[in-house]
Formats: structure tokens, C-alpha cells, sequence
């Protein structure tokens, strides 16, 4: 691997329109190899370059960043059990054989997505709602990845420490990290180095099969794009979080430094653990564990973080695949193509 494979291939993912723009970073060794920005953090409606400290909705990656490693901070403080019942923390969700474990690991049974904000009409029936839902198969015996399961872990979180997602993400986790350009909901004063998403959330509007709804309009930026997340105003478990490469590469060497001033490193031990061996997919507390023993989680929006922690090492992709539209095809065999450049085979 060199940089200047690196920034060839990013480069030919924005002539090959599977995504505007870009930015990626790579270290080792806790030392920063690579940071370098391509391409537009927005095409529409006028052109604005990317930045090397653009911030992005990383989508998904909410889920091992903010989700995952609050439940294992509130584990080491006694206030949580990972291998509770989740109606022992909320007594509405009406399921007695699904664990916190079992969300935190996509193995509860619970469907992929549902509409969320069609079937409620506020926050405080989201739990219920989520205990009525059918399951797709009996908890622990298949991975199905469910960002409704995430959701759940969220109002469980806030419910059982009394403090909103944001402020005890911050208070735990991006403060000591020193991650001040990470955070839910973005400023207004923080929109002008956003990276766009999509235009009119058109995709997510087909999966809802058109039902009416106060849908947004226009092109999406320093708000979130996933609607479930942005019916809960925008401070979710399973979307929500905004922030830049370089805040993300601190938390990052923070699980290659033994969790550093955040986590202990019992913990960090327990992210790297396999907890669904012999099903479909290996995983952990919030990640995937890929064959080589990387830690990986990727975001619709376009984002994703692979960490090898034997080589103390990981990479970190920011795109706006979704900007303008997100029926744009290609990031799945884009990623791959990055990761094994910097990683090589799994092998």
C-alpha cells in the first residue's frame, strides 16, 4: 500500500459516481499515515469542496461509537447487565426472552427496520411499540442486523440513567476522548462544513411505500438523514451521530490504547470478543469481527471503520454515497477494494 494508491483509488470512486467526495484516514502504530479529502462535501444545490475536517452523519457508526460503549460503560458501573431481560430496565417492552446482549449483537429476533414514526406518535410509545412488533426468528439463533433493536437500546439507555443520549455521550465518551467536533444535532454555525446527504429523502420515502407523511424536502445537511432518527429529534441509538475523521481516529487509538481515558480495558477486550460464534455472522458488543480480527462497522450514509488491533492499526472512510441520491450503487465493492488496499486479505 502506498498514498498514492490510496488517492488514486479514492479518486476513481468520484469519477466512477459512487460518491462526490471523500475523506479518509489511516493509522499505525498510533501514528497518522494518511489524511487526505477529494472531491465535493455538496453538488447540489451549488458545488462546495470537500474537506480534510468535513464534518459527515456517520449514519450507523452511531451504533459501536455511542450505543455500544455506553451500555459497556454503564455495565462497568454496575448500572447494566448485558445479559439482563431488556423488560428488566423497561417493563413496556413486552418480550421476557430478549437480552441486551441479544440487541447489541443483531441476534433478538427483531426486524431489520420498520417505519417507526408511521406507527407512533411519540417517543414515549416506542418501547411498546417495539415489544408488540413480531419476531422474525427466536432470539439468539440467527444475526439479522436491526437497526430497530439499536433504537430500543437508546430509549433503554436514557430510561435507565435518566440523561439523553447526547448529554451522556458527551459527558462519557467525547469530552475525555477530546472529540469536540462529534456530537448529535449540529449547530446551525456547524452546517456550512457539513457534508450533504441526500436530496428529499426520496429512498427512505419508497421503503414507507409513499404513506403520507410530513416528509422533508430539499437537500439534507447538518441534519440527520435517517427519518426514525430524526422523529426522535435527531438523538437516537441507531443514527444520529455527526463527526469528522480526525475526531473519529481519537476514538479510535482510544480501543487501541487499551480504552486510554474512556474505557477500561477489560472492556475494550470485551468489543473484541465474539459473542455469536457457530451463527451467520461474527459479532461482538456493537462491531463486526472480521476474519483477520479487525473490528468493522459500516453507515448507509457511506461511512465506515475497520481496526486491527494486532496491528495496532485502522482506517477510516468518510463519503456522501447517499448525496444527491441514494439509490447510487457501488459503495459495498468500493469499501471492500479500500480495506483490502490498507489491510490486504484477511489471510
Amino acid at each position: 500500500m502506498s498514498s498514492d494508491q490510496i488517492s488514486a483509488l479514492l479518486q476513481q470512486g468520484i469519477s466512477d459516481e459512487v460518491f462526490p467526495g471523500a475523506v479518509a484516514v489511516i493509522a499505525e502504530e498510533g501514528k497518522v499515515i494518511y489524511h487526505e479529502a477529494f472531491g465535493h462535501r455538496m453538488v447540489r444545490p451549488q458545488l462546495e469542496a470537500m474537506r480534510r475536517d468535513t464534518i459527515f452523519d456517520v449514519a450507523s457508526l452511531t451504533k459501536p461509537i455511542v450505543v455500544a460503549t455506553l451500555v459497556t460503560l454503564l455495565a462497568e458501573d454496575g448500572i447494566l447487565d448485558v445479559g439482563d431481560p431488556v423488560k428488566t430496565y423497561l417493563p413496556e417492552f413486552n418480550r421476557e426472552e430478549i437480552t441486551l446482549l441479544h440487541l447489541l449483537t443483531h441476534t433478538s429476533g427483531l426486524p431489520a427496520w420498520r417505519p417507526v414514526y408511521l406507527n407512533v406518535k411519540s417517543r414515549d410509545e416506542v418501547s411498546r411499540y417495539l415489544g408488540k412488533i413480531g419476531l422474525e426468528y427466536p432470539a439468539g439463533q440467527q444475526v439479522v442486523y436491526s437497526c430497530l433493536g439499536y433504537i430500543l437500546l437508546g430509549e433503554l439507555i436514557e430510561h435507565t440513567t435518566g440523561q439523553s443520549l447526547d448529554r451522556l455521550a458527551r459527558k462519557r465518551i467525547f469530552s475525555p476522548a477530546q472529540m469536540m467536533a462529534t456530537r448529535y444535532c449540529p449547530p446551525s454555525a456547524w452546517k456550512s462544513n457539513c457534508a450533504a446527504t441526500e436530496d428529499s429523502n426520496r429512498f427512505e420515502r419508497g421503503m414507507a411505500n409513499g404513506e403520507r407523511y410530513n416528509w422533508r424536502a430539499g437537500v439534507l445537511c447538518g441534519e440527520v438523514h435517517d427519518e426514525n432518527a430524526n422523529f426522535l429529534g435527531g438523538v437516537a441509538g441507531n443514527s444520529g451521530l455527526f463527526s469528522t475523521a480526525g475526531d473519529l481516529s481519537l476514538f479510535c487509538q482510544i480501543l487501541l490504547n487499551d480504552g486510554d481515558s474512556v474505557l477500561s480495558s477489560d472492556s475494550v477486550d470485551q468489543l473484541s470478543e465474539i459473542h455469536t460464534a457457530g451463527l451467520n455472522s461474527d459479532r461482538s458488543v456493537g462491531w463486526i469481527i472480521l476474519e483477520d480480527g479487525s473490528l468493522y462497522h459500516s453507515g448507509f450514509t457511506g461511512t465506515s471503520i475497520r481496526i486491527h488491533p494486532g496491528r495496532k492499526m485502522f482506517a477510516i472512510l468518510l463519503t456522501n454515497r447517499v448525496h444527491p441520491e441514494a439509490t447510487r450503487e457501488g459503495i459495498l465493492g468500493f469499501r471492500d477494494r479500500f480495506h483490502e488496499l490498507i489491510f490486504g486479505s484477511y489471510n
